[in-house]
């Protein structure tokens, strides 16, 4: 019998303060709850102490919710912001926007991208606390979560292979795009707010992340998480599963039962 375990986080990045794109603590905050209080799974949920606080003033939650101090968490935010903000502030980097590109946070906010590269550093460290699951699972903790059709229900293991498995909006296209290209559309095929990685797979999942992270900043290059998984498919087809379908935040209704 498969088991699966849940993982979610968040950091105040200050996003309410952002004149496009702006959302604030209370929404994240309100999304999550709504998580907390349907998903039957074990959801283990990263934050800063006092972001906890505030969290915690929404509950009482139930004990499949396990929260756990995000700082004790070796991220990849940790690690790489500093050097990201250098790119992304560097009249290199600038010269490969398009002009109608320049706003996504993606292109302004270092932050933005690093903690959204982080999430496969948290998905690593329950499976270092939660050794016992056959998957562990992501679930942002905003967007996805304010239509609760969106949170899982009945896993159907029958169709998840031991893979890394993630929903896309569209299938990727051969020719492989590169990530300079991808850099100058809007064109989205991985989705970044739910995947799943069998346990066999989350530390090489991990490991390729970061050699793509170090080969984008030895090349001034970054982008979100969207672009950087794409590419880690390109190298590496053999290890996904894709889940295909045009409509947002649909992978926990299509793997479920």
């Amino acid at each position: 019998m498969s088991s699966i375990i849940f993982t979610t986080a968040y950091k105040d990045i200050c996003r309410e303060s952002w004149n496009h794109y702006g959302r604030t603590n209370e929404r994240y905050f309100t999304a999550f709850t709504k998580l907390a209080e349907n998903i039957q799974y074990k959801l283990v949920v990263y934050l800063e102490n006092n972001i906890k606080d505030e969290v915690l003033k929404k509950g009482p939650f139930s004990d499949n919710i396990v929260f756990v101090d995000m700082q004790t968490v070796n991220t990849f935010y940790d690690s790489f912001l500093e050097s990201d903000k250098k790119i992304i502030g560097s009249e290199q980097y600038k010269r490969l926007i398009p002009h109608d590109r320049t706003i996504n946070p993606e292109h302004v906010f270092s932050e933005y991208n690093m903690i959204n590269h982080s999430k496969v550093n948290f998905l690593q460290n329950t499976l270092t606390i939660f050794p016992e699951y056959d998957y562990y699972a992501w679930i942002d903790f905003g967007s996805i979560n304010e239509n609760v059709t969106n949170i899982p229900k009945t896993m159907n293991y029958d169709m998840l292979s031991p893979k890394i498995i993630y929903h896309c909006l569209q299938n990727p296209h051969y020719p492989r795009r590169d990530e300079i290209n991808m850099l100058q559309t809007f064109d989205i095929y991985f989705t970044g707010s739910s995947f799943i990685v069998h346990r066999d797979l989350v530390g090489e999942f991990e490991t390729l992340y970061k050699q793509k992270i170090v080969e984008w900043q030895s090349n001034g290059i970054t982008d979100d998480d969207q672009n950087l998984v794409l590419q880690i498919y390109y190298d590496n087809p053999e290890l996904f599963q894709l889940i295909i379908n045009p409509e947002w935040f649909t992978l926990y209704k299509m793997v479920s039962s």
